[in-house]
């Protein structure tokens, strides 16, 4: 029994989901160029300040987040297209769909102030920071419900030690990262180490959800090959 688990877990690694998965998720987590590219923003600002317009290198950034939205509408499209589907799973994909096209879009309408100041003014002479804002809210908690969604669902298919600590491992980032922005809030903290690990929490779900949809699909066709086919006496 033990054989055969880690010969599913090896042959979800052969599945294009999963590599354009890891593709997505390291396209979304581009934040660590921009020590290089861009120090005096990477170092001290929030990522979203790498795309803003006149920064340099702002094009690179963009194009990341548009490439992951681009793989995982790609991903999203061939999960759905599975044989093997229940109504959680697609909910599921469309969460982490939506949250891919929302990503593009908070890409391509970048701004050039820092919303958690009041140097973006009133909402009402900027609409881009109205529809940037919204695009990068709903989005986290689009890939938050696809994650909290698929933790107990590969649980109660999988039963298996490992993806059990990795779901937990997952969620518990979720929990960190939330606590973390409340003392950030509380305390009035500045910085972007807390958002640098929220963006590498989110890469991790997006592989994490990706791979799990995998494993439930791949778990179902091998036990429906290993159904036995009930004979009818009558024919």
């Amino acid at each position: 029994m033990k054989n055969k688990r880690f010969g599913l877990i090896r042959n979800v690694y052969k599945r294009l989901a999963f590599w354009l998965a890891c593709l997505a998720a390291l396209a979304y987590s581009s934040w660590p160029l921009g020590y290089v590219l861009n120090p005096s923003v990477g170092r001290y600002q929030l990522a979203s300040q790498l795309e803003s317009p006149h920064q340099p290198f702002n094009w690179l950034f963009i194009t990341t987040d548009v490439l992951t939205g681009l793989f995982i509408v790609i991903v999203g499209a061939l999960q759905l297209r599975s044989k093997h589907k229940r109504r959680l799973l697609n909910l599921c994909i469309s969460g982490y769909i939506v949250f891919g096209l929302l990503v593009a879009i908070t890409a391509l309408v970048p701004i050039n102030c820092d919303p958690t100041t009041t140097s973006c003014g009133p909402l009402l002479h900027d609409p881009k920071v109205v529809v940037h804002g919204l695009a990068s809210i709903l989005s986290v908690l689009c890939l938050f419900a696809s994650t909290v969604i698929i933790a107990p669902t590969i649980y109660l298919t999988r039963r298996s030690k490992s993806t059990n600590i990795i779901s937990f491992i997952v969620l518990s980032s979720w929990i960190i990262f939330g606590v973390g922005a409340l003392i950030e809030i509380y305390l009035k903290i500045t910085g972007n180490t807390l958002q640098y690990f929220f963006i590498t929490v989110c890469s991790l779900s997006i592989i994490f959800v990706i791979s799990s949809i995998e494993h439930i699909y791949l778990h179902e066709k091998r036990k429906l090959a290993y159904e036995p086919v009930e004979i009818d006496d009558n024919l």
